[in-house]
């Protein structure tokens, strides 16, 4: 079985582009006929490939394989291409969308990146219908219906309708009917499996921090459209969405830059009254019924060794919710031993908190859940619990501890799982200093570029220089780690724009007296002899006084921050270069 990701759209946003892709499987479409014609034959190149993609056509084919949909990225050779702008046309889809430089550089074809983008979508808003055991793809009859709208006005009806049956849609319109205006991050936030892996999300005064600090034009440009989580790219492209259909309106904002003067900000996104209309007939709030919700099993986990079983779990979960919308929780936590997961109750608590987190109504106090939508049949592969990732099974025990003992956000108990994922290195930065800001109650900004920490975390009286390490096999001595957190301590010794002209020691407090900084690495967990690389950074550092924070212990001194059991002012007193320990899990 291909392991493809579904419900998730990260690119794709031109209605006119998706039309096109759903009527590659419409043999009565114009652009059936297009590709059958003439497109085929004048932008894919490899022989094989267009001969294959031909006679499909030429026989009224309509399902279709994902790679003659998506294609690879291919140079004319037929060898994997070096670069983008080598690439030829290698799918129907890709001749579908001509790329955005067509009009200049002759290229009429799309990446297959894009292409699977748009394949994506097609599928999460049930145009097209995937069939799972043979990874090919034919249209639905909602999808038969979009391909022949004539008409702007016929087309976006029926997105409109499908929109409404797609969850996150639903969930960034509720978003905003709560509270309006908000910009990509605090939607993020609301969005998703909070916090895990493919659901990430910035803190959106950490992120308006980052960019007040921009050094150039470039650079806030970068931040305000590269630097986001993924749950807030979502949120983004969901109400860009809606925008296009005036369900949603968006403007423009401004800030004020160190550098810069005044720069363009992060947009805001509000709900229109129709908008608000809308979205209450979608939910039943009037005498339209409610409007069936349509999802899959692939949309319940996006990464991870383990997301084919999570997205079983949570499948299943909302299966059993769909026989009885009403159930008592201990007897949902015991259908689902029955059916092979024994998960923790806290797991499978967070995970109902998720599903109504994706845009699915459901909702529980521990006692007894409810489901409050209409949700469309689906089926769930069979995938054993045996086959399990055993560190994953590892880490969601003890995940499940600290969202039984402790009253820390999920989303920052995720961060068990992000400090261990090596190409999640920004997302750990970003969550750590909000975990500081929002959980200890510190000061915190995120710096993160070159010559530059990844954070600092301080009050009026003290100020910590952070560097965070996401690890898979923990963090060890480094010679070259130390050499760069003792330049960032002697940056903030010496404080000269002539050593280095960012000056971001600036966004410590100017009260801080000169002997109360300190430095702190935060990672999964620190193996061999990494006590003595905290010692050897004070004593090149004239005695300043650091330590090291595995993820444990961080999310452990949150947690004794909330129960007031550790006061934020005496935190430097844990600096004493050595791996720190607030405590254990109790």
């Amino acid at each position: 079985m291909a392991n493809r990701t579904l419900g998730w759209i990260q690119n794709p946003s031109d209605f006119n582009s998706l039309q096109r892709v759903v009527q590659i499987f419409d043999p009565e479409s114009t652009h059936y006929a297009a590709l059958r014609d003439y497109l085929i034959e004048r932008y894919i190149p490899l022989v094989d490939i267009k001969k294959s993609l031909q006679e499909k056509l030429d026989h009224n084919e309509t399902v279709f394989s994902y790679f003659d949909l998506v294609g690879r990225s291919v140079d004319r050779f037929g060898n994997k291409a070096k670069r983008r702008a080598l690439a030829v046309g290698s799918s129907l889809i890709q001749v579908s969308i001509p790329s955005q430089s067509a009009g200049t550089s002759g290229k009429y074809w799309t990446d297959n990146w894009t292409s699977d983008g748009y394949l994506r979508w097609a599928v999460s808003l049930n145009f097209v219908e995937y069939l799972r055991d043979k990874d090919a793809y034919q249209i639905s009859q909602q999808g038969l219906e979009f391909s022949q709208a004539e008409s702007e006005e016929e087309r976006d009806s029926i997105l409109t309708d499908a929109l409404l049956a797609y969850p996150p849609s639903t969930r960034i319109l509720s978003v905003l009917s709560e509270q309006s205006p908000q910009n990509k991050f605090e939607m993020g936030h609301k969005l998703g499996f909070s916090g895990e892996p493919g659901f990430t999300s910035y803190s959106s005064d950490i992120m308006t921090d980052y960019l007040h600090q921009a050094e150039s034009s470039d650079e806030a440009m970068s931040i305000r459209t590269d630097v986001e989580g993924t749950s807030d790219k979502y949120a983004r492209m969901i109400a860009g969405w809606l925008s296009k259909l005036g369900l949603v309106s968006s403007k423009s904002t401004k800030l004020s830059n160190v550098y810069l003067g005044t720069v363009s900000g992060f947009r805001d996104y509000s709900i229109t009254g129709r908008g608000m209309h809308i979205i209450r007939q979608a939910q039943g709030f009037s005498s339209r019924a409610k409007i069936p919700k349509f999802v899959m099993w692939e949309f319940f986990a996006t990464t991870g060794s383990d997301k084919n079983y999570v997205r079983s779990r949570r499948a299943t979960i909302l299966r059993l919710m769909m026989n009885t919308p009403t159930k008592s929780f201990n007897s949902l936590v015991l259908a689902l031993k029955n059916r092979g997961f024994f998960d923790d109750p806290a797991i499978i608590k967070n995970d109902i908190d998720g599903l109504d987190g994706i845009g699915i109504r459901i909702s529980t106090d521990g006692i007894t859940v409810h489901l409050f939508d209409t949700i469309k049949n689906f089926d769930i592969p069979q995938i054993q619990g045996q086959n399990r990732n055993l560190d994953k099974v590892e880490r969601d025990s003890r995940k499940a501890e600290f969202l039984a003992k402790t009253s820390l956000p999920p989303r920052f108990i995720e961060l068990l799982s992000i400090a261990y994922e090596s190409k999640s290195n920004r997302d750990f930065e970003m969550i750590t200093a909000e975990f500081f800001k929002d959980v200890y109650g510190l000061g915190a900004v995120h710096l993160g570029n070159a010559r530059k920490p990844d954070a600092l975390a301080f009050t009026d009286n003290f100020g910590i220089v952070i560097d965070t390490k996401a690890y898979s096999n923990g963090y060890s001595k480094n010679i070259n780690q130390e050499d760069e957190m003792v330049r960032y301590i002697e940056d903030n010794q010496i404080r000269s724009p002539e050593r280095n002209k960012n000056e971001w020691w600036l966004s410590f407090p100017p009260s801080i007296p000169e002997n109360n900084f300190h430095f702190l690495w935060v990672s999964s967990y620190f193996t061999g002899y990494f006590e003595e690389q905290l010692q050897e950074t004070s004593d090149r550092a004239g005695g300043m006084t650091g330590g090291a924070l595995d993820i444990e212990q961080l999310l452990i001194g949150g947690s004794l921050v909330q129960e007031g059991k550790l006061a934020p002012h005496d935190i430097p007193e844990y600096m004493q270069n050595r791996v720190i320990h607030f405590g254990d899990l109790n």
